[in-house]
């Protein structure tokens, strides 16, 4: 049964198509990955599943009962509420149930004191218990306050009005996890999470009971999490039965086909056009339907190819010495410093070299951006030395200096996108050959048409691919990125990844993106009360050896358990406590020798689906299997959960 349907639908910004004859279903417990360039119209489909964003043309069906609940990347929330407030509001039917609960005992109260007839609202308050206990309403307060823990929001009483940008993102993604809704559409949840916050988002919805539509940059979780991709690019939708995994391996070979396709179809083309130049003398019947094949054959519409970013760097070079850290010490603010509060980082040293592939990781606030705006020059350190090297040419990537992109030029108009190029260099030098600035922006895949349009114009994605253009052609040789991966689609971070492979010079990287980190750095350095650790390795291996010295079990992703806090402003729901029986006895005994077994199945499973192949039928078959299982592993551990809180 689908609960979201879009049937044939059309959606353009003028002259721009970005889906056309676009259907879609979206079924019960559905993992969906939404994948695409950016600019390609991800966003506005998230927005058109959400209802609130019309269809140009088509029709989009809905399941009348279904709840719909959508994270954008920048969601609209009440600034006059405090954290708390503001994720009660939106938690749906359990935040309902509650509010009725609380009138029912009310009106009781009142019943009771006026000597009323109550049979009729005892009725109902036994329906709403029973109803209560199924959705786990009693445990809704201590349910928020954990996934708002998890997510790293402690300050509960905080006003909303005073949250940046990123916070609110999370007290966001907070709201619909809790809420618990049958479709939840996420637009980038990963952005501002720490790499701990991911770990346990991608738990959760791996055991998410509802329909799931995602969008994001990091490829675990939507490797880990999705069991079907719909790829949006060039006003198209295709839909891949899979994981993201599986879809690389069908997007490859399907890449190759329509290669081998258009190279047969051009030879023959060129055949033809050989014969007709010859100029036969003959008009036979024959001849003149090969000089019509011919014409269609020109005339014939063909695939739109799709670009190839490419990224390139006319490099300087870089010396012995980069940079060099003796000792640093900085606080958040020169006011923090004079109260005596602990410092960002304290006692750092260390000799960049022109090799290195550093990585830096820690905790949201922790002082990662700041040691790249000290390197950067744009801070002071409040102790300590660092010096740059005489040849370095450092290029900054940070989370927001694209945001100025649209600011006006000196006559007040606003800037197009050719111009931004041109400020920094009106041709370059790449690859042994001069390109001009609209050829540099080609490669950067802005074709002809949209380099003349205002910045403005451009999606938070494509800014920031159009920020890293103007920086790479400056010929840099250090590398500095914060944050990279927000808001780039997938094939700009693979290309990305790419070039900073070849790059010769040193690359300093801040992300929470794991796969992105095991693919660029080789060390690590991560904050730790105020110090920076050093790690040889990559993050997978950092992972690993913090999982050795500290034993510890992943954490759980599961909601808190259903128990019976207090109502706000309400006293205690009532316990329900019994003993097990011996039947759930055995049944525990059961689940604590099948789950272990379950769990070394799908992990041969989600092996099998990475190594791909060419065997589809048996790759899908691999994939009911493992969405079978996943569901008997979370409908497992749920009933573990149950029968292990209550007394033997």
């Amino acid at each position: 049964m689908s609960l979201i349907s879009l049937v044939e639908v059309r959606k353009d910004f003028g002259i721009r198509t970005l889906f056309d004859g676009l259907t879609l279903h979206i079924g019960e417990r559905e993992r969906l990955g939404l994948i695409g360039p950016n600019g390609a119209g991800k966003s506005t489909l998230m927005r058109v599943l959400a209802g609130l964003e019309p269809t140009g043309s088509g029709e989009r069906r809905v399941l009348p009962q279904a709840r719909i609940v959508l994270v954008s990347q920048d969601p609209e929330m009440d600034p006059e509420r405090t954290v708390l407030e503001q994720v009660f509001a939106d938690s749906g039917e359990k935040m309902q149930l509650l509010r009725r609960y609380t009138e029912l005992t009310d009106d009781l109260a009142q019943a009771h004191a006026q000597g009323s007839d109550d049979s009729q609202l005892l009725a109902e308050l036994g329906q709403l218990n029973a109803r209560m206990d199924q959705s786990q309403a009693w445990a809704l307060e201590q349910q928020i306050r954990e996934v708002l823990q998890r997510l790293g929001i402690s300050d509960t009483h905080r006003r909303v009005g005073d949250l940046s940008g990123g916070y609110r993102k999370r007290l966001a993604l907070a709201a619909a996890l809790v809420a618990e809704p049958d479709v939840l559409l996420l637009d980038e949840p990963t952005n501002h999470l720490d790499a701990n916050c991911i770990q346990w988002l991608q738990g959760y919805l791996q055991r998410f009971k509802g329909a799931l539509v995602l969008i994001t940059h990091d490829r675990y979780v939507l490797d880990q999490v999705t069991d079907r991709i719909v790829e949006v690019d060039r006003g198209e939708a295709r839909s891949y039965s899979g994981n993201y995994a599986y879809y690389l391996a069908r997007k490859a070979e399907e890449d190759a086909a329509a290669a081998a396709t258009e190279a047969k179809f051009k030879g023959v083309l060129r055949r033809e056009l050989e014969w007709l130049k010859r100029g036969p003398k003959a008009r036979s019947t024959k001849q003149k339907a090969r000089i019509q094949r011919i014409e269609a054959m020109q005339e014939a519409p063909k695939r739109q190819t799709k670009g190839e970013l490419s990224l390139s760097s006319n490099q300087r070079r870089l010396g012995k010495r980069a940079i060099e850290a003796e000792q640093l010490a900085v606080w958040a603010t020169d006011q923090a410093q004079q109260m005596g509060a602990d410092p960002l980082l304290h006692d750092f040293s260390y000799d960049f070299s022109p090799e290195d592939r550093i990585g830096i990781i820690g905790p949201n606030g922790s002082g990662k951006s700041t040691l790249l705006d000290l390197i950067a020059g744009r801070r002071t350190p409040h102790g300590g030395r660092l010096e740059l090297g005489s040849t370095v040419k450092l290029a900054y990537f940070d989370q927001h200096s694209h945001n100025v992109l649209d600011s006006l030029d000196a006559a007040g108009r606003e800037r197009k996108v050719i111009d931004i190029v041109k400020e920094a260099a009106s041709s370059v030098e790449l690859d042994g050959s001069t390109l001009s600035a609209s050829q540099l922006l080609e490669r950067f895949l802005f074709p002809p048409a949209q380099q003349h349009q205002p910045v403005s114009k451009l999606s938070g994605g494509e800014r920031r691919r159009l920020h890293l253009c103007r920086l790479l052609i400056e010929a840099p040789n250090v590398l500095l990125l914060d944050e990279p991966t927000n808001d780039l689609d997938v094939h700009t971070l693979t290309v990305l990844e790419d070039f900073l492979e070849d790059f010769r010079g040193c690359v300093v990287v801040v992300s929470h993106d794991r796969y992105f980190l095991d693919r660029t750095v080789d060390r690590l350095f991560s904050f730790e009360n105020s110090q920076l650790k050093r790690f040889e390795g990559n993050y997978s291996a950092y992972l690993e050896r913090q999982s050795e010295r500290s034993n510890a079990v992943p954490p759980t992703a599961e909601p808190a358990a259903a128990s019976a806090p207090k109502v706000p402003g309400k006293g205690a729901a009532p316990t329900k406590l019994r003993r097990r029986s011996f039947k759930e006895n055995r049944e525990l005994s059961d689940l604590d020798a099948n789950l272990p077994i379950w769990e070394g199945r799908r992990e041969e499973l989600e092996a099998l689906l990475a190594q791909g192949g060419s065997d589809y039928a048996a790759l899908e078959a691999v994939s009911a299997e493992l969405s079978a299982l996943l569901e008997r592993i979370e409908r497992g551990e749920e009933r573990w959960l149950e029968l292990s809180e209550m007394p033997g």
